[in-house]
């Protein structure tokens, strides 16, 4: 139930590229299962609801999220040959018809082969070239390797993090990150992937104008994304407590950790190295590396203290139809 778990937390370790994928909007969601609900309707959609996600990197994690400025997508794609009038209508100003006509590119696997020296001709950064070499030998002749040409190139450091509206394209490259979601399963595939492509009912959900924040901070600096349904912290060596005298206690960080377990809202601690105490009015528990304790909105405010990094994440009184709980 979305309302009573109003959000999914998971570790996200990519080792490879993954799928480029697109989360539907509240409103397509909704239209899209109610239609598959008639007899031998395709089943497309898992739910109704909204999914919008969060990535907080734990390591170094590179990504495509968002679209390319136009310019640069159609100066890569121009210099692949079965990809030059996919280029045009970019520049164009038609980006689906560009990404329909890649879709429907012959000659993929020579295609994509020409990719990672299409992007340094193209005059990108050495790191996202790389990143498209990365495509283009872990799937060659694959459509979504086209694609991701398109896509903005994001590198995050540890504590940094990257918010994604639904509507907004991406494709996770390689790292660990910490990968905050509504309460939905939702995922439009359009290639990188041997799982189910519907490509139109992706391109239905493309949001041409919303983009992703990219959200550039430390460890235990909160992360508060605009218009998010939900916040989160990465911590190290928290001491659960208001005010410390010890040097070696970043305050900051601690009253961060206190305002996010606060009361009134549900809330999550996973450890992810080192042990945590999770303390309420009705206990204390202690988490293992991989361990998660669950608070919900009725229970007391909750503190926390970990021996290694620990991440804490809480909703902000926001449903699917982004009604207000509660004011703040």
């Amino acid at each position: 139930d979305s309302h009573e778990v109003p959000l999914l937390v998971k570790l996200l370790a990519a080792g490879q590229p993954l799928s480029v994928q697109v989360h539907p909007r509240a409103d397509l969601a909704r239209r899209r299962w109610h239609d598959q609900q008639s007899a031998g309707a395709p089943q497309i959609l898992a739910d109704g609801n909204e999914k919008t996600e969060l990535l907080v990197a734990v390591e170094p994690f590179e990504a495509f999220v968002g679209w390319r400025p136009v310019g640069e997508a159609a100066a890569v794609l121009s210099r692949i040959p079965s990809a030059s009038a996919a280029a045009e209508l970019l520049a164009a100003g038609d980006r689906i018809a560009a990404i329909r006509t890649l879709l429907a590119a012959e000659g993929l696997a020579e295609a994509v082969a020409l990719l990672p020296r299409a992007s340094i001709d193209a005059g990108l950064p050495a790191i996202e070239c790389s990143a498209y070499e990365t495509v283009a030998i872990t799937y060659p002749g694959d459509q979504g390797a086209l694609l991701t040409a398109l896509l903005a190139h994001v590198s995050l450091d540890i504590g940094s993090a990257i918010y994604v509206p639904a509507g907004v394209p991406h494709s996770y490259i390689r790292g660990l990150g910490l990968e905050v979601m509504t309460t939905s399963d939702n995922v439009l595939r359009l290639g990188l992937t041997p799982k189910p492509i519907f490509a139109d009912e992706a391109i239905e959900a493309l949001d041409l104008d919303t983009a992703p924040q990219v959200i550039r901070r430390v460890i235990g600096e909160p992360i508060a994304p605009q218009g998010a349904p939900f916040e989160a912290l990465l911590g190290r060596r928290l001491t659960g407590v208001r005010a410390a005298d010890e040097a070696d206690v970043d305050a900051s960080q601690e009253l961060a950790a206190l305002e996010i377990l606060r009361e009134g809202r549900f809330r999550l601690c996973l450890a992810i190295e080192g042990t945590a105490t999770v303390t309420t009015d009705a206990g204390s528990v202690v988490l293992n590396p991989g361990s998660a304790a669950v608070m919900s909105r009725e229970e007391s405010a909750a503190r926390v203290s970990a021996s290694g990094l620990v991440a804490l994440v809480a909703d902000c009184g926001i449903t699917q139809t982004g009604v207000l709980l509660r004011e703040h």
